[in-house]
């Protein structure tokens, strides 16, 4: 279960947003929750491919960002299947990955929902003799055609926009690949969503609550989000995080800028940052409520027990759960913010599940979306990104002339 606790950003009440709020209500129910994948026929599609132990997945942006959170949580590090994300032409990492994954146990997932993106067509070129299974819109775009030319299998990409796309088949079907519960995914999302949904009024909307918070911060200047993840699993969704608050509300000189970091490691980089640097930043903090591992305890050898730390000595580590000891590293940086007026959130999850990371997916979903609509944006667009990718297609066209 995902919680949220918005107590600290400090906003009094949000009747100023009263319009704002009443327009949000009507609005309809937007693609990526109408839409459900059939799991079962992707499962289906995916047994011809159970021999390969090995998933190269070719994406950029929302074709990768969603599967990217799924495995980093879900995924231990000891699976028998492996699998890659590749989203750089860079060629010394094509070779690497190419010695690494060999063409008899590898399968290659290039996924774009306009199959045009030509990035992905590229490196998808550089495999030349592995299996491909290509997940992208039938009769639509470069990648269709080839396949079809290749007589290729296709796995259908849904009519829902790239970081929005986690409960499609681009993030789906290589979880199943790796044995990933994506029923308890979906489930997951879809509770959420029913919290999130428009309809659903601000008292008892997390993730509008969230959203309308930080639009009233922006008003006051607090233009950069800092969100520290206090978890391994969790932190495979900084990028997802990341796009869909910049994709989705960074238009027409309006949003705001967030930096995810692995924490606690960010407090040995950001931190001072966020404590000494310009007063334009909040936070969002983001934890797990339960590790898997409550048992193991800090052991400081008897010979070392006494030696002088801070105001105190080793032994008063000792025998502290290393649970605890992550938990207190989170509370030492929220309690100076406190102390220090900084707004912030806490967003907790009570433990990793293939169910929460559907929860957490489907919340930054909204969070996203009224994010944009608070700020009269349309949300489901990214116009300032096609110009570089224009600039890009004729270097290359000029190089080849």
């Amino acid at each position: 279960m995902l919680n949220l606790d918005i107590s600290r950003l400090k906003i009094k009440n949000f009747s100023a947003l009263k319009k704002k709020l009443a327009s949000i209500k009507k609005k309809g129910t937007p693609a990526f929750e109408q839409h459900k994948e059939d799991i079962e026929a992707l499962k289906q599609a995916l047994k011809k491919y159970r021999k390969y132990k090995n998933l190269i997945l070719i994406g950029n942006g929302g074709s990768n960002t969603s599967f990217k959170a799924f495995h980093n949580a879900l995924v231990h590090p000891d699976s028998k299947k492996k699998a890659f994300i590749l989203t750089t032409m860079e060629p010394d990492l094509i070779e690497d990955i190419k010695s690494v994954f060999p063409r008899r146990k590898t399968l290659v997932m290039p996924v774009s929902k306009s199959g045009n993106t030509v990035g992905i067509l590229e490196v998808m070129f550089a495999f030349e003799g592995y299996r491909m299974l290509p997940v992208t819109t039938p009769d639509s775009g470069a990648l269709s055609t080839i396949a079809k030319k290749q007589s290729l299998d296709i796995i259908p990409h849904a009519p829902v926009g790239g970081r929005f796309s986690g409960l499609t088949a681009s993030a789906l079907a290589p979880a199943l690949f790796l044995d990933i519960d994506a029923e308890s995914i979906d489930n997951g999302a879809r509770t959420m969503y029913k919290y999130c949904n428009p309809a659903v009024p601000l008292e008892k909307n997390p993730a509008l609550q969230l959203a309308a918070s930080l639009y009233l911060l922006e008003k006051k200047g607090f233009i950069e989000i800092f969100c520290p993840i206090y978890s391994s699993k969790l932190a495979g969704a900084q990028n997802l995080i990341v796009q869909l608050i910049h994709e989705t509300v960074g238009k027409k000189g309006k949003g705001q800028t967030i930096f995810c970091a692995d924490a606690p490691e960010s407090q040995h980089h950001t931190n001072q940052r966020f404590f000494g640097g310009r007063k334009n930043v909040l936070g969002v903090f983001v934890t797990v409520g339960k590790q898997e591992d409550i048992e193991s305890k800090v052991s400081v050898p008897d010979s070392v027990k006494s030696l002088k730390i801070r105001d105190g000595s080793l032994s008063d580590i000792d025998g502290v759960p290393y649970a605890k000891a992550l938990e207190f590293e989170f509370r030492g940086t929220w309690e100076d913010a406190i102390k220090h007026k900084i707004p912030c959130a806490h967003i907790n999850i009570d433990k990793v599940s293939p169910f929460s990371m559907g929860e957490f997916m489907a919340f930054w979903h909204y969070v996203a979306v009224y994010s944009a609509w608070l700020r009269d944006l349309d949300a489901f667009d990214q116009p300032q990104v096609e110009t570089s990718k224009e600039i890009s297609f004729r270097l290359r066209k000029e190089y080849k002339s």
